[in-house]
């Protein structure tokens, strides 16, 4: 009996370890990443990720494999989305503990991703405070379909492909803070320097939707605007 009890706790661990094979490919955490913003499917993730589609998809089977993503197939496309909300709090505890423990991380943040003049300190629940009042405005540089399957309550969709040709809608005497994928996003960094050289008082917020969830915050969905 102990042994047969040892033998099927060896296997649970067995079992566990998928999930650091899932995570010990770079390419791999960065489509968790891109899932945690909502389903997408294969190509897609492949152009974002800058990889050819078989490239992607065998990143994808390894992740299918670990039980982390599931993938459904929809007329001539494969969607893949992460299999639940755990997995997304999974990359985000991952993303923190690398700021915490490793300098490297530390460093690159500091020194790429946290311009003073354009990042806004404000923490998840001060955000709520903030965007709950008349004096700001919250711009979500996510894709469409992105915004759609989900965004922080009050935020409007401007894409960022399409933001230079939004700017006159976006009203210039109010406090306006951005988002897009995160703290490590480029799309949020273009974006925002683009609305400041337009003289626009636009500021970052270092966090996102799978953030602004983990909190335990609603989430809207809506149509976004064209």
């Amino acid at each position: 009996m102990k042994d047969d009890i040892a033998s099927k706790q060896k296997a649970i661990y067995t079992l566990l370890s998928k999930f650091g094979d899932a995570f010990s490919s770079p390419q791999r955490i960065k489509l968790i990443s891109l899932l945690s913003q909502g389903p997408k499917s294969v190509d897609q993730l492949a152009a974002m990720t800058q990889q050819s589609k078989a490239a992607a998809s065998a990143h994808l089977k390894v992740l299918r494999g670990s039980g982390l993503v599931i993938g459904e197939k929809s007329g001539r496309h494969v969607w893949c989305r992460l299999a639940n909300d755990n997995v997304g709090l999974l990359w985000l505890a991952m993303r923190n503990l690398g700021e915490e423990l490793l300098p490297e991380v530390r460093e690159i943040v500091r020194d790429y991703f946290e311009a003073p003049e354009s990042s806004s300190d404000l923490s998840v629940v001060a955000a709520k405070e903030e965007l709950n009042s008349d004096r700001s405005y919250l711009i979500d540089l996510r894709t469409a379909l992105e915004y759609e399957t989900g965004h922080i309550p009050s935020a409007l969709n401007f894409p960022l492909g399409n933001l230079e040709n939004s700017i006159e809608q976006i009203p210039p005497d109010r406090d306006i803070f951005t988002y897009c994928r995160g703290p490590y996003c480029l799309g949020a960094l273009e974006g925002t320097e683009l609305l400041r050289n337009r003289g626009l008082p636009a500021k970052r917020l270092r966090f996102g939707l799978p953030e602004w969830k983990a909190s335990g915050l609603a989430v809207e969905k809506s149509e976004p605007i064209e």
